[in-house]
């Protein structure tokens, strides 16, 4: 299930930051080992041009997605 917009203005965000990475199940895997609570907004999705994103907040409260490179 992925978060709305609504849904994610609730959460008090203090930064956004978007990273792009090309072994995007590599890097969950990595987040989920070293982090187990992390706090999805949306795990690991694809949206209808391809490209696959994850988002989740850091510990400061941050917004952090990772998406693979559009090409």
């Amino acid at each position: 299930m992925s978060a709305t917009l609504t849904q994610i203005s609730r959460q008090v965000s203090r930064a956004r930051l978007e990273f792009e990475e090309r072994d995007i199940e590599g890097f969950v895997e990595k987040l989920e080992a070293c982090c187990p609570n992390v706090k999805y907004v949306n795990k690991l999705m694809t949206h209808s041009w391809g490209q696959k994103v994850v988002r989740f907040y850091d510990l400061d409260g941050n917004l952090i997605e990772v998406g693979t490179p559009v090409v």
